[in-house]
């Protein structure tokens, strides 16, 4: 085996890793999605909106009683017999609607009672396969620590990287891949280190550097010309 396929070979250890991991991700978001399905009788409620249903219902029951109260009134010529079968037909039409949309919101809580069983047994499956999932991972992470000697897990994600120099000839070998890897790992830890210690920038207020500097505006004001080292520090006294 070559040096670069013992690279490219690590490198799809590591790639099957990562599946293990995204696994375990995609199951526990799954998990968290599902549970956005569930709701209470409350939310049921606030969502079906009965009063505004029952306002409709009873609107479309007194558009049924009005047309009834004209066709009665222009069959029978009678207003009275209008005016009386077509308020009977309003209400009778109105509290069906009304009837008809309790029902509606007792079906809508039986079915998300439904709905959220079968959601809860969905997450509960998904709980019981979690362990199984990150079982899976451990073990092949513990095989993958005998598998490849040349450089630390800790470190797998820069395999890419490493792949570069070999194929490139900057390293002749994996172990040399992983050396220049770890060098690389410690001059950015080094810079690191140096930038957080660079002292911060001090800034003034305006009254720090009228102290530091003096006032130009007093030397305008006296039609003064600006003394020779003005905008210097002061020296302490």
């Amino acid at each position: 085996m070559t040096e670069l396929e013992r690279i490219e070979q690590a490198e799809e250890y590591f790639n099957r890793y990562y599946q293990m991991e995204n696994a375990i991700t995609q199951n526990r978001e799954n998990e968290e999605y599902l549970r956005t399905y569930i709701h209470d009788e409350e939310y049921v409620i606030k969502n079906f909106d009965l009063a505004k249903k029952r306002a409709t219902g009873v609107g479309i029951a007194a558009g049924i009683g009005l047309v009834l109260f004209l066709l009665l009134w222009l069959i029978t010529g009678s207003l009275i017999v209008g005016i009386v079968l077509g308020a009977f037909g309003l209400l009778g039409f109105s509290v069906f609607a009304v009837c008809l949309q309790h029902y509606r919101l007792d079906e809508a809580k039986k079915q998300q009672v439904e709905v959220n069983q079968g959601i809860n047994e969905q997450i509960e499956i998904l709980k019981a396969r979690e362990p199984q999932l990150i079982r899976t991972k451990d073990d092949y992470y513990k095989g993958l620590e005998k598998r490849i000697d040349f450089m630390s897990l800790n470190d797998m994600k820069y395999i890419g990287e490493m792949k570069k120099w070999v194929q490139s000839g900057e390293a002749q070998t994996a172990e040399d891949a992983a050396a220049m890897l770890e060098q690389k790992m410690l001059m950015e830890q080094f810079n690191s280190i140096m930038k957080s210690s660079e002292m911060p920038v001090k800034t003034y207020t305006d009254e720090e550097n009228k102290e530091r500097f003096g006032d130009p505006l007093e030397f305008l004001k006296k039609k003064k010309k600006f003394p020779f080292g003005f905008g210097k520090k002061k020296k302490e006294k």
